[in-house]
């Protein structure tokens, strides 16, 4: 069957608060701190340090430890405890989903970024480094294999140095690696126990100086690039713990037993305190990132030749699958107040098919039976993964797939990753194995239209 006809978009607002609307609207930054004990991340205002709110949602994360932006500016935080990478929509800070679920790597702690879609990813328990893609979220290859015995207990605040090679703080060898991230090849920088070093926790590089943070001496220490230890930057800084830059001359520096945070001026190491002690039930500080405020454009913009189209039905569900046999469009819509029901015609597009892998990911497959404009949707498949996380799914996690007993777990959002950006599904289960799902996605081209 052909029918020629236009598809209009559904469009989802939400009311989560914009992140650049969080806290002081004359500032342009957020500090967010990750809270070890209390398993959260707190949000404060990047120039008053007044605390705003929590990031996640009670049992997201569990031990969270390093923070950075992916290539999307989302934010991406490390929780140690569940084994997880758990990503925060930038624009809300309020959506959060699971991008690296347990089973890639046990405790993992500290991250490098290697370019903007590659990251080195260390763990604490098994001390090894793999590099990791933040577009598919797969290991690309390992660097350092677990159970080396060269290192022990990497820490929070692994390094790349100025001659490329990664610098791997480990906290229960009191020693300092330095790994080849092209080859693998190691070498003891600071050998255990010596020039000082005492439960090391981050490295960080300014200029000629090498920077590290020994808990066990309450102190920072400065090391040359020949791993000779040369003076103390800081003493009694009781549970000295993460280091991140602060502009060309300043770092943050926190403490996971006085729980705050400290701005040190490289120049002559003088601080200033901008996380009081405790400030919003802060327990256990051991990462401070500065997010910047994405400024929205108040401009109106005109939008041309908009492609969007949405095709819905209900499926059947069987085992981990889901099959639409009878997937359905609609024509004759129209916005606003100038919509009619009796205008409204609606198709048989085709069939769909959904087969999950695991709790998150799943490959889906389609036929359509209709052409527009003599342009056919045609077949495909392709991969989808979760956009957002939920409770079900969290229980699926828990659980294992192989031992859920319903399939709730496979309700929400779904999506094909950035290569199919602005599209995605919506998963909603119905009584008696039946499942709601909607496909937002766009019009095949034509010419003329």
């Amino acid at each position: 069957m052909k029918n020629t006809f236009k598809i209009w978009a559904l469009i989802i607002t939400s009311t989560f608060v914009d992140a650049q609307d969080l806290g002081d609207p004359n500032c342009e930054s957020l500090l967010l701190v990750s809270s070890w004990f209390n398993n959260n991340v707190k949000i404060y205002d990047g120039c008053n340090g007044a605390f705003i709110r929590n990031l996640a949602d009670d049992g997201v994360l569990k031990g969270p430890q390093s923070i950075f932006q992916d290539s999307h500016g989302d934010l991406i935080v490390v929780s140690e405890s569940n084994h997880k990478l758990i990503k925060f929509d930038q624009t809300t800070l309020s959506t959060a989903s699971t991008v690296v679920a347990p089973g890639l790597m046990r405790n993992p702690i500290t991250l490098v970024k290697k370019d903007n879609g590659n990251i080195y990813l260390g763990s604490y328990s098994s001390n090894e480094i793999i590099e990791l893609n933040t577009t598919t979220w797969q290991s690309v290859r390992t660097v350092l294999p677990a159970n080396n015995n060269r290192i022990k207990g990497i820490d929070i605040g692994m390094a790349l140095g100025p001659d490329g090679h990664l610098y791997v703080p480990g906290y229960d060898s009191n020693s300092v690696l330095r790994v080849n991230p092209t080859n693998g090849n190691t070498s003891n920088f600071i050998n255990t126990g010596s020039n000082f070093l005492d439960r090391p926790r981050s490295i960080f590089f300014n200029g000629n100086q090498m920077l590290i943070t020994a808990w066990g001496k309450r102190a920072i220490y400065n090391y040359n690039l020949n791993g000779v230890y040369q003076d103390t930057k800081v003493n009694n800084l009781h549970g000295a713990a993460g280091i991140t830059a602060d502009g060309p001359g300043h770092i943050l520096v926190t403490s996971d037993t006085l729980n705050t945070v400290r701005r040190y001026n490289l120049a002559d190491f003088s601080f200033e305190t901008i996380i009081p002690s405790n400030s919003g039930d802060l327990k256990g500080a051991t990462f401070v990132y500065r997010l910047m405020k994405v400024t929205p454009t108040n401009e109106t913009e005109t939008v041309t030749d908009m492609q969007q189209a949405w095709i819905t039905g209900v499926g059947s569900v069987s085992g981990k699958s889901i099959l639409v046999e009878d997937f359905t469009a609609t024509t004759g819509g129209a916005f606003g107040a100038d919509f009619n029901p009796t205008d409204i015609q609606v198709y048989d597009w085709g069939d769909l098919l959904i087969e999950f892998t695991n709790c998150h990911a799943a490959n889906m497959s389609y036929t359509s039976n209709i052409d527009l404009d003599g342009k056919p949707f045609g077949s495909s498949e392709y991969p989808v993964r979760r956009l957002a996380m939920n409770p079900p799914a969290r229980a699926c996690d828990d659980q294992g797939i192989e031992h859920v007993t319903n399939n709730h777990w496979m309700a929400g959002s779904f999506y094909g990753g950035s290569s199919r950006s602005g599209e995605g599904f919506t998963i909603d289960l119905l009584e008696n194995d039946r499942a709601i799902v909607t496909w937002y996605t766009y019009l095949p081209k034509a010419q003329d239209r």
